[in-house]
């Protein structure tokens, strides 16, 4: 796991992928909280919907600036299409990890450090516990969409691009009709909602819809991979 690891860092690092996101990600997380007496909720519910389009940008970026060469030498010395799934899925939830992390610790940080009415009502723990369950599962769909369009499947950069914005546009369209399971939509509406310092039964259901959501994104994905050789 650990060396999979390395080779996603490896890879971002050298190809420069992950900049442009990373650049986007602080700008969004630092004019979020410029203002004060941010409700948690909102707030939270705001920013998951930035981390699943973040991620999905992120992942597509790594994966689409890996050389075609050396993802055939890591798909072979990995053991497959299969196996070479489970290193997209790691990239997914490193990417999830990360944005997650920081659209968190921000604005805990400006809290910690004594920033006044950063929140209001004041964040909980309950607050904390909801947000990061639905970043996790926001940004893990957007990542497994960013895969699904992810070469070998779609090779040409500017349809790749038109795909993930099409798919993303389209969990909006749905999120009305599927209600409590609409994914990353349905999160943000039910932490919203939510009374203060509460994990409800809405936002987990959401984020559970969001990770079955994933987890089909990523299945199709490896099927699409093995069809395209």
């Amino acid at each position: 796991m650990s060396a999979r690891l390395r080779y996603l860092v490896l890879t971002a690092a050298r190809t420069r992928a992950a900049l442009p996101p990373l650049a986007a990600t602080l700008f969004l997380v630092i004019g979020v909280y410029a203002y004060r007496d941010n409700d948690p909720g909102s707030s939270f519910g705001v920013t998951s919907l930035m981390a699943c389009g973040l991620a999905a940008w992120a992942v597509g970026a790594v994966l689409a600036g890996e050389p075609d060469a050396q993802s055939d030498m890591a798909t072979t010395a990995l053991g497959g299409r299969g196996a070479r799934a489970g290193l997209e899925v790691m990239l997914v939830l490193a990417v999830a990890a990360g944005l997650t992390v920081v659209f968190l610790a921000y604005p805990l940080g400006l809290v910690a450090v004594g920033v006044g009415n950063e929140f209001d009502p004041a964040v909980r723990a309950g607050d904390v516990v909801a947000a990061a369950l639905g970043h996790l599962s926001c940004a893990a769909l957007g990542g497994a969409v960013g895969v699904l369009f992810a070469p070998p499947r779609l090779t040409r950069r500017a349809t790749a691009i038109a795909a993930v914005i099409a798919a993303l546009l389209a969990l909006v369209a749905v999120s009305a009709a599927l209600g409590p399971v609409g994914g990353p939509v349905a999160y943000a509406q039910a932490e919203t909602d939510a009374p203060a310092g509460a994990v409800t039964g809405a936002v987990v259901v959401a984020s559970a819809s969001c990770l079955v959501l994933a987890g089909a994104l990523v299945a199709g994905a490896t099927r699409w991979a093995a069809r395209s050789g």
